[in-house]
């Protein structure tokens, strides 16, 4: 607070003796003739009694002290005032404590005895004083408003004496409603002060709630303000709107402090409860009551239905615009996705089922976002913050889901490259099936012991792809053996024989039949025809018992492994 002292040299001069009188003096307690230790051990109201004595001297002394000063800091111009009446309030705030102090000693001494009685009217003396005291004070901070609205005008930062100046007054309110909890205590007569302070404080109270009103309408025209401004105008308007929260921000605070006097004179303090719960968002303030709340919500609600009834042709018109749109995209989804999926099957495009699956969803799910944001803009939601948003959130979400990404990006790969297909029998993962469903996150293989196994694409496509049915013809190797005593010839045209003969091989590419190995136990033939991938399994089986039969009845043996053991006996070593 910037403050211009215009008071002449010698009136300071004086003031500034007299608050180092106050300060000596102050220290100083008046003299109190002991007391007697003995007496006051036996006799606990005497201790009492005595504090009481020490205390009341020095209330007077104080009260004493600030009279003399009040009368000088009377002479002095506004400003100046303002500061000397600002320090005196606080030295009364001390005299408050005092008395509290007072009060509670009285309280617990015998109220039968004439001392007591005594320091009980002199207790009640002091409150009427301190009463007279807050009055005055309040009556010198109104009589300064002129001053310094006059000085305003000339220097606009005045202002915040100003507030000042106020917040001292609402101060004093609080310290009023205090001292007549002192009276209720001390058994005075409170009826006409009540009756007084209900009043200021109501008063003050709808000041402040139409204080804040006002800031509320200002900072919303000054929003919209700033949205339809140029640049180098929107610095000024944002300086305007700071000054203005600042505002609602100290009407709201001082609306709280009437809120607690209120509180305490019972009063009703619904409706400005509700301005409080408007001004901050709280609603958890200690003395803003429930039903200032449940009132402020059924306000709302009723102002919600009004303006809903006012609007509903407009409100059902949106709506039916925006389910239609809806329902026009969901068929132009659907048609999309037909004509995709038709384009995908022609044999002209050749890809995996998961590419076609992909491309038909990807095309579908566009085209419904599309017309949602078309239809949630007739709803008049604006579109931009909430692309921002999903933006964000996508972020967001895609930093938590970083190993279903990965999957993703397998899926994406598999997708393009295609090592394999539905329907394709592979050895995936350390796991052999065919290929069931597949997704851009997982593929589902059905075991040849029809178990489901649901396997993450990252572990397909960072590990060895065999597809056992991508190519539609595969070579069966079979391996037979024979003695070595018997006839290769006969045994070999067994194995055309059987291999020419059966069902299930091809004549293109030829089958291999040759002798392969001579081993210690055995003459070992590879049997290697070719069939139709899907035959693989059943030829194999086939001729293996065809050749089992063949060479039965053929007289050809499967030889066992053979070992000869030779034994030499020393028959120089004499028995034992």
């Amino acid at each position: 607070m910037r403050l211009n002292f215009t008071a002449s040299p010698p009136l300071i001069l004086v003031l500034l003796i007299s608050l180092s009188t106050f300060s000596v003096h102050a220290e100083e307690s008046p003299a109190v003739p002991p007391t007697d230790t003995e007496q006051t051990k036996k006799n606990p109201d005497q201790s009492g009694l005595a504090e009481s004595r020490v205390i009341l001297a020095n209330i007077k002394q104080l009260n004493q002290e600030t009279s003399d000063l009040r009368e000088v800091a009377a002479q002095i111009p506004g400003f100046d005032q303002l500061l000397f009446t600002t320090l005196l309030i606080e030295i009364e705030g001390e005299l408050s404590g005092e008395l509290d102090h007072l009060i509670s000693i009285q309280q617990k001494l015998d109220k039968t005895t004439k001392e007591t009685q005594h320091l009980l009217k002199e207790t009640q003396a002091l409150s009427v004083d301190q009463e007279k005291i807050i009055r005055y004070e309040i009556v010198t901070l109104k009589n300064l408003f002129p001053k310094l609205h006059k000085q305003a005008d000339k220097n606009p930062v005045t202002d915040r004496s100003i507030d000042r100046a106020k917040q001292l007054i609402f101060g004093l309110l609080g310290q009023w409603q205090k001292n007549i909890d002192r009276q209720k205590l001390l058994n005075m007569s409170v009826d006409a002060s009540t009756k007084e302070l209900k009043k200021l404080v109501h008063f003050v109270a709808i000041t402040q709630t139409a204080r804040i009103r006002l800031s509320l309408d200002a900072i919303t025209e000054l929003n919209i303000a700033m949205e339809e401004s140029e640049p180098d105008e929107q610095k000024e308007i944002a300086r305007k709107l700071h000054h203005e929260r600042l505002r609602k921000a100290l009407a709201a605070s001082t609306l709280e402090k009437m809120l607690g006097i209120m509180a305490e004179l019972n009063m009703d303090t619904t409706k400005f409860g509700q301005a409080l719960v408007i001004a901050t968002g709280n609603i958890l303030h200690t003395d803003v009551k429930t039903k200032a709340v449940i009132g402020l919500f059924k306000k709302l609600l009723d102002q919600a239905i009004l303006k809903l009834q006012d609007n509903i042709p407009f409100i059902l018109f949106r709506m039916i615009s925006f389910i239609f749109i809806i329902l026009a995209f969901k068929v132009i989804a659907s048609i999309a996705r037909k004509l995709i999926d038709k384009a995908t099957s022609s044999s002209k495009f050749e890809s995996s089922q998961l590419l076609k699956d992909f491309l038909g969803s990807i095309i579908q799910r566009i085209v419904m976002i599309v017309g949602f944001i078309i239809a949630l803009s007739q709803l008049g939601i604006e579109i931009g913050p909430l692309l921002a948003g999903m933006g964000i959130m996508g972020f967001v979400v895609g930093f938590a889901l970083q190993d279903t990404l990965s999957n993703f990006a397998s899926g994406l790969m598999i997708l393009f490259y295609r090592p394999f297909d539905v329907g394709n029998l592979v050895d995936v993962a350390g796991i052999s099936g065919k290929v069931k469903e597949m997704n851009l996150v997982s593929t589902t293989i059905l075991t040849f012991d029809r178990k489901r196994m649901i396997i993450p694409n990252s572990k397909i496509w960072g590990d060895i792809i065999i597809n056992i049915t991508a190519e539609s013809v595969r070579r069966v190797d079979l391996a037979f053996s024979i003695g070595h005593h018997d006839n290769i010839n006969i045994a070999e045209q067994i194995l055309h024989d059987i291999v020419d003969n059966n069902e299930l091989t091809l004549k293109k590419p030829e089958p291999t039949i040759k002798l392969h190995a001579i081993n210690e136990s055995s003459v070992d033939f590879i049997v290697r025809p070719w069939v139709k991938s899907t035959d693989y399994w059943s030829a194999y089986w086939d001729i293996t018992r065809q050749v089992k039969e063949r060479f039965d009845e053929g007289g050809l043996s499967f030889p066992y492994p053979q070992r000869d053991v030779h034994i030499f006996h020393d028959y120089n070593k004499p028995n034992a």
